[in-house]
């Protein structure tokens, strides 16, 4: 009996001593655990993995292992830049078919282009494989510490600092430590929505200017500053928020300005290629091989309904996973976030199903859903400690299983992280 009571008081010792860090202390350690937690599961992962097509002979070491996938198209342009190939050619390759093949052009150059910075800063000693990955993982930390900052807005600590957890130990969380663009991304739309929930619009230009040449998806973010718009005309007319004419004018110009910079790749493409759709058969050269593909929205998600329900049903499924995002997104946990990142997550979950193709890779798109794993959190503030620490425990489990799955080559592989 004293045993048990000695162990209770240990534990309630460690968490207020804990607790009384200072709150960026506190967020370093979850997530250096998180990326602890990671780096041991690529290393199981590497030690697993048998011959590649980046690794004839199998057992790669760690950062040949994680400079795979998505992280080698990063790697060509870093290299080769415009107009190589296989950099970002200035004609698109095709098959004997006619068919456009997969290229750099459905990668975004911010993250290779930040990296080749910080290469010339270094006088080039160190090489892209080892600096893309440890800025990549430098660049994760910050993360951590703007959503906190973010999510400080709306929410008491102990639920944001649970849901910088959630976030850190999400399945498709090791890619924040690969040579891919996704740390990148997740610290300028972080640090953009920032800017915005305290109605700095202007200081939330060179996040979202970064963000458009980084990540796809801008397009969603001019929606959702539209919806704000709106939001905030419709309370100054109920009398219940303030909206003046300057700030409506500030409001408008960022959300034309963000509609803008989610084009702009997709023009650039089509001036460099000649090519008006450049950007957008590039993408489709993942899904199908066919020389007259184009764009139909929400195409993906009803081939998939189709798959899993027949043709005739296929509409009712997308419009019911519709259904219960919406519905996910008024839900009294989601209402705490505010009107701007519950904006956000819609606007964004919209784009998923309109453009994208839905496959194993969407575990990873969904991290710049983080909103949803905040909503989470505030379910779940009250848990007690055992409980969170069980969900982190099945959480780990799911990381390990979207690396098993994911990560891991294994011929012929339709299931790329």
């Amino acid at each position: 009996m004293a045993e048990r009571v000695a162990a209770g008081t240990s534990k309630t010792n460690l968490t207020a001593a804990f607790l009384r860090q200072s709150w960026w202390v506190q967020v370093l350690q979850i997530w250096l655990a998180s990326r602890v937690v990671a780096t041991l599961g690529f290393i199981w992962a590497a030690s697993a993995q048998g011959p590649t097509p980046w690794s004839a002979a199998g057992h790669p070491n760690y950062f040949d292992f994680l400079d795979t996938w998505d992280a080698e198209w990063y790697r060509r342009i870093f290299y080769n830049g415009l107009g190589h190939d296989p950099g970002y050619p200035t004609h698109l390759p095709t098959g004997p078919e006619g068919a456009v093949q997969q290229n750099a052009w459905a990668f975004m150059p911010g993250f290779p282009l930040l990296i080749r910075l910080l290469t010339m800063l270094t006088g080039g000693l160190i090489e892209w494989k080892f600096l893309s990955q440890i800025v990549s993982l430098l660049l994760s930390f910050a993360v951590a510490l703007v959503i906190y900052q973010l999510l400080r807005i709306k929410l008491d600590h102990k639920t944001a600092l649970w849901s910088v957890t959630l976030i850190g130990f999400w399945c498709a969380s090791p890619v924040l430590q690969t040579g891919y663009a996704e740390s990148l991304g997740l610290l300028l739309l972080a640090g953009g929505l920032q800017q915005l929930m305290r109605h700095k619009y202007v200081a939330a230009i060179p996040w979202l200017v970064g963000l458009s040449i980084t990540r796809p998806g801008m397009v969603s973010f001019a929606a959702m500053l539209a919806g704000m718009w709106v939001v905030r005309w419709v309370k100054d007319r109920r009398g219940t928020e303030g909206f003046p004419v300057l700030e409506r004018w500030k409001l408008a110009a960022l959300t034309a300005l963000s509609a803008l910079l989610g084009l702009a790749w997709p023009i650039f493409a089509w001036i460099v290629t000649g090519r008006r759709d450049a950007y957008t058969v590039t993408e489709l050269a993942w899904r199908v091989v066919d020389p007259n593909a184009h764009l139909v929205l929400f195409e993906g998600w009803l081939g998939l309904g189709e798959r899993l329900w027949g043709a005739f049903w296929a509409p009712m499924f997308v419009l019911l996973c519709m259904a219960l995002a919406a519905w996910l997104l008024f839900t009294k946990p989601m209402r705490q976030l505010g009107n701007e990142l519950r904006l956000w997550t819609a606007a964004y979950l919209l784009y998923i199903f309109a453009v994208f193709n839905p496959q194993s890779s969407t575990y990873r798109i969904l991290l710049m859903a983080f909103p949803l794993a905040a909503g989470f959190a505030v379910w779940s503030r009250d848990w007690k400690l055992w409980q969170k620490l069980f969900w982190i425990c099945l959480m780990i489990a799911g990381q390990v299983l979207w690396l098993a799955t994911c990560w891991i080559f294994a011929h012929p592989d339709f299931t790329p992280p």
